[in-house]
């Protein structure tokens, strides 16, 4: 039998591709129309975490005292054979053997599957009360493939650690853990059948041998790194296990953390552009055919930049009808909210160029609209901006440059977000070369 390092880093990879998993986000966005909203107010009641560790076996008639309990995993089952109702039942693992651990669904029970999980899970669970929720990912393209105004929330590598979160998200501030013990214990086993036991190693902590696997090691350990990202909530491990012999061990540190802790434990992803604004932009487009054109005079810039950096990978951002594309002799990314066939988010190229458009961004909007050039640009963005009004009006009477702000004024702005390497001022434009600025200071970023 394999023996493992306690206090030694497990290495665990995830369970199926990641390209399979954006796949399955994609489905499940389509497919589901509920989504979990998040509670800034403290809930004062207490509530129940349970996983399915053999532990419940032994404390699950405490939960009995819970109005309030989140089931995880085979948890889920177990309690209802048990005529214990959940309140909601998390899950993120993305593969189809937990449609088995599940079990048949109650009515009484809200599910917050994670978008990562099986199609088969949701098809599992039609007609039944879903409220849909992302596992954030600071890779680039699993923020990327989430709709705009959805949640992705934070949290370690294993579904009980994701509900530890969701609770508090939801509110909860005293949560009461069951079944989370990092070990098979005394029986081999998880509470009861499972189809993915999983080979056992053993590793000894303070002299006792407990039987676990590397991802069970791992997510035991991750247990006190998310408690830290917590502030505010209390936590209380029942049974006996690898989980709380950890925990007796635990003093939390306090990271510098946002007062508020829902910004700090979930990201909502922006809307980069309001539903009206997007509508009078495309009758624009459709009936003024000079509108959206100007792309092509920056064709012979953006072919200097490409052959200088040596790439062919570019994106026109605020492509409008797509006259730079037609002007460079190979195949170059576009993406414009605005026009049919290429509002998709865009993946980052080499180059990103963005004329004659930050000016007409939603004022409300600018600094998601930047935050999200800074995603897109990985070398050098070159952007045009116009300081003064347009020719144009929108049909609701608004001049079509909604920002008309001074070479400061911009200059500021974009340094929140990249490194300015130049800005020129050409008549009533500026023209500016940018590169990547990776890191930025929530507070910075906000202002």
């Amino acid at each position: 039998m394999k023996t493992l390092n306690a206090n030694e880093k497990q290495s665990v990879t995830y369970c199926i591709p990641l390209w399979l998993r954006d796949e399955q986000i994609k489905l499940a966005i389509e497919r589901v129309k509920g989504r979990i909203e998040p509670s800034y107010d403290k809930r004062e009641e207490p509530a129940a975490i349970v996983c399915y560790g053999p532990s419940l076996n032994q404390t699950w008639e405490q939960i009995k005292d819970f109005k309030y309990i989140f089931t995880c995993s085979g948890s889920h089952k177990f309690l209802l054979e048990r005529e214990l109702i959940p309140t909601w039942h998390v899950e993120v693992d993305p593969r189809s053997h937990k449609i088995g651990l599940l079990g048949p669904p109650h009515p009484d029970v809200t599910y917050l599957p994670a978008s990562t999980c099986h199609p088969n899970y949701f098809k599992h669970l039609e007609g039944y009360n879903i409220k849909l929720w992302h596992v954030f990912d600071s890779q680039a393209e699993a923020f990327r493939v989430l709709p705009p105004g959805e949640w992705a929330v934070t949290g370690g590598c294993d579904v009980g650690l994701r509900a530890l979160t969701l609770a508090a998200f939801l509110g909860f501030r005293d949560l009461h853990i069951f079944g989370m013990d990092g070990c098979f214990g005394d029986t081999g086993r998880h509470a009861a059948a499972h189809p993915n036991q999983g080979k056992h190693a053993e590793t000894e902590y303070e002299g006792k041998i407990y039987h676990t696997t590397p991802a069970m090691l791992a997510c035991t350990q991750q247990l006190l790194h998310e408690l830290d990202q917590l502030p505010g909530v209390e936590v209380k491990l029942y049974g006996e296990g690898l989980a709380q012999a950890m925990f007796r061990n635990y003093i939390r540190k306090i990271p510098n953390q946002p007062k508020e802790l829902i910004g700090s434990i979930a990201v909502c992803k922006p809307d980069l552009i309001s539903t009206s604004y997007v509508e009078l932009n495309a009758q624009l487009h459709r009936e003024n055919l000079a509108y959206g054109v100007g792309g092509e005079r920056h064709a012979l810039t953006v072919l200097k930049l490409a052959e200088s950096l040596k790439t062919k990978n570019i994106l026109d951002y605020g492509c409008g009808k797509g006259r730079l594309a037609k002007s460079i002799p190979w195949q170059i990314a576009e993406y414009d909210p605005a026009i049919s066939g290429k509002q998709e988010s865009p993946k980052p190229a080499d180059i990103v160029i963005c004329t004659d458009v930050l000016e007409h961004i939603e004022p409300d909007k600018i600094l998601y609209v930047l935050d999200d050039l800074r995603r897109c640009t990985q070398q050098v963005g070159f952007f045009v901006i116009h300081t003064q009004a347009a020719q144009k009006t929108l049909s609701d009477g608004r001049n079509t440059h909604l920002i008309q702000q001074s070479k400061d004024w911009w200059e500021k702005k974009l340094n929140k977000f990249f490194k300015v390497g130049k800005i020129m001022e050409v008549g009533p434009e500026l023209y500016v070369v940018v590169g990547p600025k990776t890191k930025i200071k929530t507070k910075e970023k906000a202002a």
